[in-house]
């Protein structure tokens, strides 16, 4: 009996993870028919940003969570079952970041929507709106409630991480340097709404030479840290949190933003700003391949593909050189150009 088990228990766990993917994957293509809903009625905008409170604005009226979940698609009810981590970068800033960091400058509108006035003369806030105005404390259980009541409760949660292309779409670049349209007050930065041309847009898709089928919007998300408190029952304290969106064009090896700042547009790379620019690729670590080592993708065209780790770093690579100054474990191409696309720009000069 003892070795029958031995045999069976490998086949059951196989199925069972099979089964997981195949949920994954479905969650994944009805994100996708949101997205194109959402573009449908947006001029072609294919959404509002990343879940991201910092970066974006309020969760419940900012990024693609939102767009999906106040029009029908219940996000937060359709985790990847097979991703230890259970919620996104959003919650953590939501219940852990001082109201300080999030009102010390104005390169975001961070608090959302006015409170409204309601018939019977009580005022409704969005939460993000209520904690700021409420100068609640990091980890207070004013914190924890509003985050059950407001966001839980009205599925206002993900695992899977956004694209850097679905979220901001391009850079911003003036003679090849990064900019921002707000400099003095907001640093240029590939994370920043102000530094890249916003959510990504069917029409640039459609001019586009790179194939749609390539272009990533949303995958199974990668850790990027652990929730310091209990939030009711649907979390506890040490629950895995996953990145709001990927890394964006980083130099290779090094990861790092290129640093263009008084090169020529021509000239050799890290001479001139085009080849240097061209010469990036995309970061996607922040795709995790949790279904035994797999990550399904969610792409630009509606399609769902499976991409394998093939050398078992828990990355996926899209072209680095392995170097003290990165993960990878090898120079394995596992997002390679023609599945994955990973230049800098979707669309050409």
């Amino acid at each position: 009996i003892g070795v029958l088990a031995a045999m069976l228990l490998p086949a059951l766990s196989a199925a069972r993870e099979s089964s997981r993917s195949v949920t994954c994957s479905n969650n994944l293509r009805q994100f996708g028919i949101g997205l194109q809903s959402f573009a449908e009625r947006n001029d072609g905008v294919m959404c509002s940003g990343a879940f991201n409170w910092y970066w974006d604005g309020p969760i419940t009226e900012v990024g693609w969570v939102a767009d999906l979940n106040n029009f029908g698609t219940p996000v937060g009810e359709m985790l990847c079952p097979s991703n230890p981590a259970e919620t996104a970068e959003a919650i953590s800033q939501f219940v852990e970041t001082p109201v300080s960091s999030l009102t010390g400058d104005d390169c975001v509108e961070r608090k959302g929507s006015k409170a409204t006035t309601l018939p019977d003369g009580t005022t409704q806030k969005n939460p993000c709106r209520e904690l700021i105005e409420g100068g609640y404390a990091p980890l207070s259980s004013q914190r924890v409630n509003l985050a059950i009541n407001k966001l839980f409760e009205k599925s206002f949660n993900t695992n899977y991480t956004a694209s850097w292309f679905l979220a901001r779409g391009g850079v911003v670049l003036e003679d090849g340097e990064l900019t921002s349209d707000r400099p003095t007050d907001c640093p240029a930065s590939l994370k920043s709404r102000n530094s890249t041309k916003g959510p990504l847009n069917q029409a640039l898709l459609d001019a586009s030479p790179v194939s749609n089928v390539t272009v990533p919007l949303l995958g199974c998300g990668t850790t990027a840290g652990v929730l310091r408190v209990d939030v009711g029952e649907y979390l506890q304290a040490g629950t895995q949190y996953v990145y709001s969106m990927t890394g964006g064009p980083r130099e290779n090896p090094t990861m790092q933003t290129p640093a263009t700042t008084g090169m020529p547009k021509d000239g050799a790379i890290g001479v001139g700003w085009w080849a240097t620019w061209n010469a990036t690729v995309q970061d996607y670590r922040a795709f995790a391949p949790v279904h035994q080592r797999t990550c399904n993708i969610l792409f630009a065209d509606g399609s769902v593909r499976a991409f394998t780790d093939e050398n078992d770093d828990d990355f996926l690579n899209s072209g680095f050189t392995p170097s003290a100054a990165n993960p990878f474990q090898s120079d394995e191409l596992e997002l390679a150009e023609e599945k994955v696309f990973s230049g800098y720009k979707i669309q050409g000069e």
